[in-house]
């Protein structure tokens, strides 16, 4: 058997395990596991189908081809653990493994990402959103459907607990787009972090760093492709809670986002933009999230890829499972969104 050391590792920080605690679930020493990890020492076969075994992986998930953890741009509400952060990582790393698998038997949109470079073409990230919109030929006013409009331009947009992180955007092995989402987030959340994201891939990917906060601009990006100046002002006079309600249904962003806005174009006053930050704080919506107004936008380009194996190639969900290397339990939650019976550590 062919053993891949650097598949142990992926698959003990994806359950959100250290070494230590993989050490105390197989049994194996900490010291073991370590110089196994590092290639120091090989692993006989019934250490693996243990490693196998504690972990919930089929034996043959290690003796995969290795594995580049992704590397993109991360949005988060707040900063997370180590341990966390290696976690989302390696089940990101994982997902992208996936698709690139399963996209062979499919033909998909071919990448059209526009790029702005700030230090080349000059101007802002508000410029940056206008410039993608007349690219992808968007009306004027809001996007129906965001998530459509990403993946119709060849960006793969994937749904996953990412825990405290929002979102994360990152290209795969084949040069593919992806972003992926917290699926734990409000609808009105997941679409300002698909632009954000976005905004990465456009502004910042491939790019040198300057300095300049990406984050601020990547925000400053989502604000503008959702909620064009010119389009929106006319609607920003005279805000109240009534009217916030109508603009959020109606345009699909947050009304913190719309109030923002109104005081960035200064239709609102610095005073009463504050006076509505702390109305959102005391009806609990900054820390728990705004009411839920429209229904979430649902990627549909990976359900379709599985859909088309299962039914066009016949493949049993045991037989996708095998191609993926992966147990029923996470075959279920990753291509299902179907909760795990496995638990993971989070410690």
């Amino acid at each position: 058997m062919k053993f891949n050391e650097k598949t142990l590792t992926l698959a003990r920080e994806s359950r959100g395990y250290t070494q230590k605690q993989l050490s105390e679930k197989s049994g194996v020493a900490q010291g073991t596991i370590s110089k196994i990890e590092l290639g120091q020492l090989s692993a006989p076969e019934y250490l693996i189908e243990l490693f196998g075994k504690s972990l919930n992986y089929p034996i043959d998930f290690f003796t995969q081809d290795p594995y580049f953890y992704v590397r993109g741009h991360y949005r988060s509400k707040q900063s997370i653990s180590d341990k966390a952060s290696k976690m989302y990582l390696a089940k990101m790393t994982i997902v992208e493994r996936i698709f690139t698998t399963l996209q062979t038997a499919v033909e998909l949109p071919e990448p059209n990402v526009p790029s702005w470079d700030i230090d080349v073409d000059g101007g802002n990230p508000a410029m940056a959103a206008l410039f993608v919109r007349d690219k992808w030929k968007i009306p004027k006013g809001r996007i129906n459907n965001l998530t459509e409009l990403l993946e119709d331009n060849g960006i793969l947009v994937m749904l996953l607990d990412l825990g405290e992180k929002d979102g994360f955007s990152t290209y795969s092995d084949i040069k593919y787009p992806v972003i992926f989402l917290n699926n734990r987030r409000t609808s009105d959340r997941l679409r300002f972090t698909l632009a954000h994201e976005l905004g990465h891939l456009v502004l910042h990917w491939g790019k040198k760093d300057h300095g300049r906060d990406e984050e601020q601009e990547a925000h400053e990006f989502a604000s503008e492709l959702l909620m064009p100046s010119q389009d929106i002002r006319p609607y920003l006079n005279k805000l109240n809670s009534s009217t916030l309600t109508d603009l959020k249904r109606y345009w699909k962003t947050s009304m913190a986002s719309i109030a923002r806005k109104a005081k960035d174009l200064g239709t609102i006053t610095q005073d009463q933009y504050y006076y509505m930050m702390k109305g959102f704080s005391a009806n609990g919506y900054r820390s728990f999230g705004e009411p839920e107004l429209f229904e979430p936008e649902k990627p549909t380009i990976l359900s379709d890829i599985v859909e088309l194996y299962l039914t066009d190639l016949n493949y049993t969900k045991q037989e996708l499972a095998s191609l993926l290397h992966l147990s029923m339990d996470d075959l279920e939650e990753l291509l299902f969104n179907k909760p795990r019976l496995f638990q993971v550590s989070r410690n």
